[in-house]
């Protein structure tokens, strides 16, 4: 008996360390990407989203059907195109916003104004604006828990933790130039969720950190950075680099050797959404090239 007891015991144990995390109670507050103290409803019925890759964890998680509004950049998965449009946020029209009702807004980083009118409101805001894919998969716990379905949440970050640990870096690290505007030509810096992507598929920027998350990049800069693959946002900017019709990026190693590619969907990088996965596996399957 006592052998059993013991048993049982161990088992109990067991299951509490793998079992996930239990709802905040009501008027807990939840800490967001900024740092706040949001105190969220238990289970919000009326879920407004003002970012396109909130707009896709809310899906992921198994709760579209109960997001009253988006934005109209939120355009993934299809099933969004179901879900009224506030409009755009530049600039927001607060009124459509109001007029969806919520009871808990789904932001990223930004647009304090309208944060603060929200907020002064009585509505709760919680910003979701992570630099890292690390930070993406915490996120993901955290949504779980603001929608009060925190095994949700567990399960979609595990799985994620899973896919990304499964995709591999390439080897030899080769330099990159992640474009993101041709004119200027501006480029994605280390401390960006693309920046840190790149890092994961085994890049090396060649932007340094000091340029600032998004510097605009003087051509003889690139030309000494020696880039050994450039990354671009569409087939023609790459087919005018190879073809010679970009000074500076088309004197690169990269446009010399064959190495300039177009992302198949810039969002799969742009987006600290469910798609990172993709967009990691096809940078980590690129940069492995020859």
């Amino acid at each position: 008996m006592t052998r059993a007891l013991a048993t049982l015991g161990l088992c109990w144990i067991a299951l509490a360390c793998t079992s996930p995390p239990p709802a905040p109670p009501a008027g807990t507050p939840l800490v967001d990407d900024l740092g706040r103290a949001v105190v969220v409803p238990a289970r919000p019925a009326r879920v407004l989203s003002l970012a396109p890759s909130n707009t896709e964890w809310v899906f992921a998680l198994g709760a579209g059907d109960r997001l009253v509004g988006r934005t109209d950049a939120c355009d993934a998965p299809p099933e969004a195109a179901r879900v009224p449009s506030v409009g755009g946020l530049f600039p927001p029209e607060l009124e459509r916003i109001l007029l969806t009702r919520p009871d808990l807004v789904l932001m990223i980083e930004g647009h304090a104004d309208l944060r603060e009118t929200l907020t002064a409101r009585g509505i709760p805001v919680l910003v979701l604006q992570p630099a890292t894919a690390a930070a993406a998969v915490a996120d993901v716990r955290l949504l779980g828990q603001a929608l009060g379905a925190p095994a949700k949440g567990e399960a979609l970050a595990s799985r994620l933790e899973a896919d990304l640990a499964a995709i591999h870096p390439a080897t030899p690290p080769r330099r990159v130039f992640y474009e993101v505007w041709h004119d200027p030509v501006t480029g994605a810096g280390p401390a960006t969720f693309v920046g840190d992507l790149l890092r994961r598929a085994g890049g090396e920027n060649v932007l340094r950190p000091e340029a600032g998350p998004w510097p605009v990049v003087p051509l003889e800069t690139l030309v000494l950075a020696r880039p050994e693959v450039i990354i671009v946002g569409s087939a023609a900017s790459a087919a005018a680099i190879r073809g010679g019709e970009r000074p500076g990026l088309s004197a690169t190693p990269a446009a010399r050797d064959g190495r300039v590619y177009h992302v198949p969907d810039p969002d799969w990088l742009a987006r600290p959404g469910p798609r990172m996965v993709q967009g990691l596996a096809w940078l980590a399957t690129t940069l492995q090239g020859p």
